[in-house]
């Protein structure tokens, strides 16, 4: 079964913005989900797959949330400042938790 490229692109919506919801929802349960030391490549090590990379413009030009899947059940977010000189530009959350 395949999906019609527009209902393909509404479900990816969706989900991207369900992620983007769950990330950053609220700053009490973030530490929980939070993953301490760990970077994208650490996850694209792991097997996780890029599923999508979003702008997140309020917090300026240069940050985005990357979304990460693997085997279609586990959820990992990370909000990533590209001119970031230290590991904190970093942040990875498991949504699946």
């Amino acid at each position: 079964m395949t999906l019609k490229p527009y209902r393909k692109y509404k479900l990816n919506k969706l989900l991207s913005i369900t992620v983007l919801g769950l990330t950053l929802c609220s700053l009490s349960f973030s530490e929980e989900y939070k993953l301490p030391h760990i970077q994208p490549k650490d996850l694209v090590s792991d097997g996780y797959i890029l599923y999508t990379v979003i702008p997140i413009e309020t917090e300026g030009p240069r940050v985005m949330l990357y979304t990460f899947t693997k085997n279609k059940t586990k959820i990992v977010s990370c909000v990533v400042e590209l001119d970031a000189l230290y590991a904190d530009g970093h942040i990875c959350y498991n949504v699946t938790n």
